[in-house]
């Protein structure tokens, strides 16, 4: 739901430029509140997941978020759009981001996390899958306020009665436990932050922009949506393989090859915009679909391996904490540059960017401090 919830801003994005007669950049600056939040509250998220445990976290963020929803579908200018989508239901959906339940399903499975992480994170695909046309279909026929209220409902009918029985572990982890003041002390934690910041600006720049950007090359508006939709859909076995991969040859592989997909991607994207054959639009949701949430499943899983322990919670959260300002400038930036030069190009430029940043900084990591995690996926 929290994926979809996000994603689905992409098909909301022209109608609310539409509406509010406001620039590209200026309306992107709701979902960069909605990323920024997610990521600077990423530690105190961390800190309630260690504090409260997934069910009473996971609840009450639905509930946050669908208040927030229900708020903005009322709203008719952008600074109370700005606070009720990006800052109230913004921090309802950081809770239920990708990063806590993770470290939740990691916490369960130390011995093959990475491949555990990517089975229970096809959820996140599924609601990109489902919801992106599912939203673009009440957009067309009833608007985008009505679109917002039901991602509201969604968000309390499933998230809350889903997780009643969510809970951790009862068996602390075998391997000693690494405080945050130790984890901040290590080459890896600021190798994943840095991973963190650039897996933000690329993949949620094309991400907001990539509906808007088919559009403007010709492509109709429900074709547009169903193609990130179909990103979902092509992610579920590119994160099952992205797991299988990092269990069995370690991160930096792994990642390497998801992330070198993504450029292929934003290369098709790029043709598209250039040429406006639909083409294309295939080829990117191909490519780009195999390396989508391939960054949260192998900085996740690194993580853990690496910072095991009662405090996990709050240290992935604080590597987290670079998601949110990545995030807010790859939503932000896709419009404004945009703006200054009436075209694409320079964004998906900045996109390619960060994703190659991004696989260098896994290269980064200390080899050791994450190697018991390897180990444990091959018990001899």
């Amino acid at each position: 739901m929290q994926n979809g919830t996000v994603l689905a801003f992409g098909v909301l994005y022209l109608p609310l430029v539409r509406e509010l007669g406001e620039g590209r950049g200026a309306v992107a600056a709701v979902q960069s509140a909605v990323m920024l939040l997610g990521g600077l509250g990423a530690p105190l998220v961390g800190a309630a997941l260690d504090r409260w445990g997934p069910r009473r976290l996971f609840q009450s963020g639905a509930v946050v978020a669908a208040l927030g929803l229900v708020w903005a579908s009322q709203t008719h200018n952008l600074p109370a759009l700005v606070l009720a989508y990006g800052v109230v239901a913004g921090a309802g959906l950081a809770a239920l981001g990708s990063t806590p339940n993770m470290v939740v399903v990691a916490q369960w499975f130390p011995g093959r996390r990475a491949r555990a992480i990517a089975l229970a994170d096809l959820g996140t695909p599924a609601g990109g899958f489902l919801l992106v046309p599912l939203a673009q279909l009440v957009v067309e026929r009833w608007g985008w306020r009505a679109a917002l209220q039901l991602l509201a409902g969604l968000l309390v009918v499933l998230v809350v009665p889903a997780n009643a029985g969510q809970r951790l572990p009862p068996a602390a982890s075998p391997v000693a436990a690494r405080p945050l003041g130790t984890a901040l002390r290590t080459r890896t934690f600021w190798a994943l932050v840095a991973l963190r910041f650039c897996i933000g600006v690329g993949f949620t720049l094309v991400n907001t922009h990539v509906v808007a950007l088919a559009i403007d090359a010709g492509v109709g508006p429900l074709r547009a949506a169903a193609a990130l939709a179909a990103v979902a859909l092509v992610s579920v076995a590119g994160r099952l393989g992205v797991g299988w991969l990092t269990d069995r040859v370690g991160p930096a592989p792994a990642l390497s090859f998801a992330f070198g997909t993504a450029l292929a991607g934003v290369g098709c994207l790029g043709l598209l915009a250039a040429t406006g054959q639909p083409g294309w639009l295939v080829a990117f949701v191909a490519c780009y679909g195999l390396a989508q949430g391939s960054g949260g499943i192998v900085s996740t899983a690194a993580a853990t391996a690496a910072f095991p322990g009662p405090a996990i919670g709050a240290t992935t959260g604080w590597i987290a904490l670079a998601s949110g300002p990545g995030e807010a400038l790859g939503a932000w930036s896709g419009g404004a540059l945009y703006d200054a030069t009436r075209g694409y190009s320079a964004a998906l430029a900045l996109a390619a960017v960060a994703l190659a940043g991004g696989a260098t900084a896994i290269w980064t990591t200390d080899r050791k401090e994450g190697s018991h995690a390897h180990a444990s996926a091959h018990p001899r």
